[in-house]
């Protein structure tokens, strides 16, 4: 689906749906540029040299917006060794895929910068021990699959995670929905699946990772909201534990989460067992 034919720019794209209210600070940014009038790389660069802190990776450079380059002749210059190595982030213009990955960098940067800083040992092991340059190792599928296409869950009510462990969806999403304002976020993080949100389907599932909140959480600003989440996802990954191959990652079909979709305001759209399927274990049980 080529989502920039179908999408022109427009600057009220956070209007499209609830799942873009966390971009909203960072939309505001671009509202002048008109419909179908698309913000440059130089216009992306100028938020980055504005925004209060610099957005660092973990080579200890700062990001930087550049034009996407051929075909690279070295390992240093691929896409994720150049942005460890130079901070040179590699940006298609006119591209909504390519400016929502631009923007998770503003919302995650600890986060975004860990993830860009294991790939890199991680592709070196691989290529060094014959492996194929376009062949992952499971960590570097996690890492692409939670990057491309993650969310983050974040509750207050641990119940309510477990629902989502249980693949329970019409209990979450209907019968204890009116929860769910108040007790649970979706958060996502993935800037293919804010591309893919542009045109939403059945099917659009999240990679998520589920996280437990203080009902403390829900009442801080929303940049407050991004940097709990960073610092609690970059410890995740960092520490290298619990998330190391993509099975690990939570299914979560996002459309079911009130709002998402005009559609799920009725009880028969979550018996789509097809969408909101019932799970491996329970599969299996």
């Amino acid at each position: 689906m080529d989502v920039d034919a179908l999408v022109p720019w427009t600057p009220d794209f956070t209007s499209r749906s609830p799942m873009y209210d966390v971009l909203r600070p960072l939309a505001d940014h671009f509202a002048g540029f008109q419909p179908s009038q698309w913000p440059g790389l130089a216009d992306f660069q100028h938020l980055l040299a504005q925004w209060p802190e610099p957005i660092m990776t973990l080579g200890r450079q700062p990001l930087r917006v550049v034009a996407q380059a051929g075909k690279p002749g070295r390992f240093e210059q691929h896409y994720a060794p150049r942005i460890y190595f130079t901070g040179e982030i590699q940006t298609r213009t006119e591209n909504w895929h390519d400016f929502f990955q631009y923007l998770t960098w503003f919302m995650f940067p600890k986060t975004k910068a860990v993830i860009n800083a294991i790939h890199i040992p991680a592709a070196k092991q691989r290529l060094a021990a014959g492996g194929e340059l376009g062949r992952r190792t499971p960590i570097e599928n996690t890492l692409s699959l939670f990057d491309e296409g993650g969310a983050v869950i974040v509750s207050s009510d641990a119940s309510l995670l477990q629902l989502i462990r249980e693949f329970r969806w019409k209990e979450l999403f209907w019968q204890r929905r009116a929860e769910l304002a108040e007790k649970l976020q979706c958060v996502t993080f993935g800037h293919a699946l804010f591309e893919k949100g542009l045109a939403p389907y059945i099917g659009m599932t999240a990679n998520s990772i589920l996280l437990h909140a203080e009902a403390s959480y829900f009442d801080l600003p929303l940049k407050q909201q991004w940097g709990w989440v960073d610092q609690r996802l970059a410890t995740i990954f960092a520490e290298g534990k619990t998330l190391r191959k993509p099975r690990d990652l939570q299914p979560f079909p996002i459309l079911g989460m009130p709002g998402w979709d005009k559609a799920n305001d009725q009880a028969s759209y979550y018996e789509n067992r097809g969408y909101f399927r019932p799970g491996r274990f329970r599969r299996a049980g």
